[in-house]
């Protein structure tokens, strides 16, 4: 069994619908719909609708809809993983504060999702 390296502690979360935009050279830009899988302070999983080209990985902003007050949170981060098909592990930068993590992880916890 793998020992666990994260830091803090993933969330499973339900109902958390996310647009990812992918900002490329000479403003080409690529932008995906899927949800949220999990989320901690440091990154999210997410499902996209449709995998992403090869090589559109790399930094990303993501905007996350909060599924009870449906208030957008933007996240910016660079994707690590290709989980499984259409699965990233997005790295989150230091971009949001704390609080406002702390915001929406409530929120999650506090609809019922799984914490």
């Amino acid at each position: 069994m793998q020992q666990e390296r994260r830091n803090h502690p993933r969330f499973s979360v339900d109902g958390i619908k996310a647009h990812l935009t992918i900002k490329r050279p000479a403003n080409d830009t690529l932008e995906f719909e899927g949800d949220v899988i999990d989320l901690s302070y440091t990154g999210i999983k997410i499902h996209l609708d449709s995998p992403l080209p090869e090589e559109s990985e790399g930094r990303v902003s993501i905007i996350l809809i909060l599924p009870n007050s449906q208030i957008p949170v933007a996240i910016r981060g660079e994707i690590k993983h290709l989980c499984q098909g259409t699965h990233y592990g997005v790295q989150c930068d230091d971009t949001l504060p704390k609080d406002a993590y702390d915001e929406l992880l409530f929120e999650c916890v506090k609809s019922g999702q799984k914490a």
